[in-house]
């Protein structure tokens, strides 16, 4: 009788995003504190890049996967947030496409404006609400070229193209801003329940009371990771988003 190795690895896949416009290169890339040369103040703050903030998405993903409440809260913050700036982000869209099909005379036609050499970046990813800030910078990098071939084109001045610009970046920062703000709590539920002193010293130290329904698992992210356990399911971890990495 043939014997067959029964023992799967783990799924892969490779996955890449390709960016087209310089606006969209720089929100990936971030920028660093600007300070005048003289005073050493801060001319412009920091602004994290993408990299930066999957990578706290990924710690916040496996702090919640250890029972943590205020991981667990950052979570519905996070996707809340990025929910909300996604359909916002495609609202801009629409409303560009309104302008050239008000402005555009009949007889013109325009295709989709491509970079002659977009940079392709590999994305490797192991929290699912991290694909959805990548595809709300997918997004951006849509308005940003539709707006610049807007501006090229006469449909808009370049100060009105700033403002779409900056309106459409503005959604990306406030979603790396949740992320900037996360500080890890070193708590469980089980710490809750028992009111411990490393609790109360997380309380004081983050300053954020967490509300009931969050502090008992009863509210969690639509993408939260489940919670493990001894008796975890490894092929149940993989389908609430572990292991995938």
């Amino acid at each position: 009788m043939t014997q067959y190795n029964q023992e799967l690895g783990a799924l892969r896949s490779e996955i890449t995003l390709t960016l087209h416009s310089q606006y969209a290169l720089k929100l990936w890339n971030g920028r660093p504190i600007l300070r005048d040369e003289l005073t050493d103040n801060v001319v412009k703050p920091q602004i994290p890049s993408m990299p930066n903030c999957l990578a706290i998405l990924s710690q916040i993903q496996k702090d919640a996967a250890g029972d943590d409440p205020y991981a667990d809260w950052y979570l519905i913050q996070f996707e809340e947030k990025v929910q909300k700036h996604t359909e916002d982000m495609k609202e801009l869209i629409v409303k560009l496409i309104d302008i050239y099909q008000d402005q555009l005379p009949e007889n013109i036609d325009i295709s989709r404006c491509a970079n002659i050499n977009p940079v392709t970046i590999p994305i490797f990813v192991n929290s699912q609400l991290g694909y959805k800030l990548i595809y709300l910078l997918s997004e951006f990098d849509m308005l940003a070229r539709s707006t610049m071939t807007a501006c090229h084109i006469a449909l808009m001045s370049r100060a009105e193209s700033h403002e779409w610009l900056e309106a459409g970046a503005s959604l990306l920062r406030k979603c790396f801003g949740v992320t900037s703000s996360y500080r890890h709590s070193g708590i469980t539920r089980q710490d809750v329940r028992e009111n411990s002193s490393r609790y109360q010293e997380a309380v004081k130290r983050l300053q954020l009371e967490l509300p009931a329904d969050v502090l008992a698992g009863e509210k969690r992210a639509m993408f939260a990771p489940m919670i493990r356990t001894q008796q975890t399911d490894p092929d149940e971890q993989v389908i609430s988003g572990e292991g995938n990495e």
